[in-house]
């Protein structure tokens, strides 16, 4: 299989499953914002950050090598020190993840009243440390499979099982009366049939020449498995100032239904690196398999084609969110039309973050890692001052800018530090023509949408709108394509036919 075959193959049936979950995910977190209010939704969205701080830590940077390092030794059939690397990192992930959720069932009133302001959190805590020992083995689990490039098939569990079993669960005990606590059992029951599954699907796709996990590892972690986990641990650590400082800084000096407010603003905004998301994983360990064998002219070929289709992908999304955010909110509920503001900052930046494509996996499946690592600790600190400056001042907009502002940073640093290393960069000559057609694109589409608003009150009215957005956009690119855009979209159209 080609490597342009299988990225696009695997990408797209990621890309599916993800669809698939925004769309009936989507109508569950209407569900879920009409039932518990943006007071309760913002005690969930932060039981979930604490839950996020501390997996960062878990497995003390070796899950991260995952998807680096199996992909690796299979290409090696170096067996004997992939078993040892996924013995001890699951080793590892356990015996932290049980001590991390002790700390949830016996000190919950000191981390909900003295760490984080917030003793609405206090009686939730224990059911967030079961979930996060399940979650952090199912993360290794997830990092494991993209490893071994078989992303489609973790997509049927994650996407297609996982998901609507949970949902049912939680509609069935919301309806029952359980409220909150019904929404956590049953994010905690889904993930326990999801990991059933993902070990039974890694037990089929691992090499028959590797030694059982259930055996004693005959080597040891090796310098360049640890030095590269302790640059993912110390990336991930600083980095969580940046992606969850945002909400530890919120709840401390706003109020959780301010957070409940921005965590609808968060789940709109997370639908839009989709794509971005279905392309790292399977490109990831193909980055790795790639560098590995020293074919960089091809891996710049891939990674230019992968930038330009993520942006054609993504940007008439962002512009959609942008034009109907207050009607987007308004299906949530009344309340949450106040994170309008906020979104768009925070689309503004998914701009830069998806118009640079897997920058950041480059970096860190082409051995530049500790460039990645000392971005990270820079930006973060900085987002920390900017919260903790522009919050109190400006509330949610304050987070709004400081990620604008911070994800800008961070896309052209990451940029300039693969060129000078590498010598690749993301924006071919035919790029940069799409990005200025869309650029044009956009701010005719804004003037043009931002006139018939009051249309479009209705989910069935905002997906209308949604379609034919994409259909304009993706349209206009199909008429100004260049040649090999056009051929490549054939080639694929053709390949779907026949199957």
């Amino acid at each position: 299989m080609s490597i342009a075959k299988k990225i696009t193959g695997q990408a797209g049936i990621y890309f599916a499953g993800t669809l698939f979950s925004v769309a009936i995910g989507f109508f569950f977190k209407i569900y879920i914002s009409k039932k518990l209010g943006a007071d309760m939704l913002g005690i969930y969205a932060l039981g979930m950050t604490v839950v996020a701080v501390l997996s960062v830590f878990l497995s003390l940077g070796l899950g991260n090598g995952l998807v680096r390092f199996v992909s690796k030794y299979i290409a090696q059939e170096n067996y004997t020190q992939l078993h040892t690397y996924l013995r001890k990192t699951l080793q590892i992930t356990l015996v932290m993840s049980a001590l991390s959720a002790m700390i949830f069932v016996v000190f919950p009133k000191f981390i909900s009243v003295q760490l984080l302001n917030s003793p609405e959190l206090t009686p939730y805590l224990p059911y967030f440390g079961i979930l996060l020992v399940i979650n952090a083995v199912i993360t290794l689990c997830d990092q494991t499979i993209r490893g071994l490039q078989e992303v489609r098939k973790s997509t049927l569990i994650g996407h297609f099982i996982r998901l609507p079993l949970k949902i049912a669960i939680a509609v069935g005990l919301i309806t029952m009366g359980y409220q909150l606590r019904g929404y956590i059992w049953a994010e905690i029951i889904g993930a326990i049939v999801a990991l059933g599954l993902f070990f039974w699907l890694i037990k089929k796709l691992l090499p028959k020449q590797m030694p059982k996990l259930s055996l004693k590892a005959s080597s040891k972690i090796n310098k360049e498995e640890r030095t590269f986990g302790n640059n993912m641990l110390l990336i991930n650590t600083v980095g969580l100032l940046q992606s969850e400082g945002d909400k530890i800084v919120l709840a401390i000096y706003l109020t959780t239904t301010d957070l409940g407010i921005y965590s609808i603003a968060l789940t709109l905004t997370a639908f839009v690196p989709t794509v971005l998301l279905s392309v790292n994983a399977i490109f990831t360990p193909i980055i790795s398999q790639l560098h590995t064998e020293k074919r960089m002219q091809e891996l710049k070929k891939y990674y230019q084609a992968s930038c330009k289709y993520i942006f054609v992908l993504t940007i008439p999304l962002i512009v959609f969110l942008i034009v109907f955010n207050q009607p987007m909110l308004n299906v949530f509920g009344e309340e949450f039309k106040l994170g309008g503001q906020v979104l768009i900052l925070l689309l503004i930046a998914q701009v830069i973050n998806t118009s640079t494509g897997s920058v950041g996996m480059m970096l860190n499946m082409t051995g530049l890692e500790r460039v990645s690592r000392n971005s990270t600790v820079v930006l973060a600190i900085l987002s920390i001052i900017g919260y903790l400056v522009l919050i109190p001042k400006y509330g949610l907009i304050g987070i709004g800018i400081v990620k604008m502002i911070m994800m800008t940073l961070q896309g052209i640093y990451a940029v300039y530090m693969l060129y000078t290393n590498q010598n690749i960069q993301p924006f071919s000559q035919n790029y940069i023509r799409v990005i200025i057609l869309f650029v044009v694109l956009a701010f005719g589409y804004y003037y043009l949408g931002s006139g018939v608003l009051d249309n479009f009150g209705s989910p069935a009215w905002l997906l209308l709108a949604l379609c034919t957005t994409y259909a304009f956009f993706v349209m206009v690119f199909l008429v100004f394509s260049a040649r090999e855009d056009r051929q490549f979209i054939k080639s694929l159209i053709n390949k779907s036919v026949k199957k």
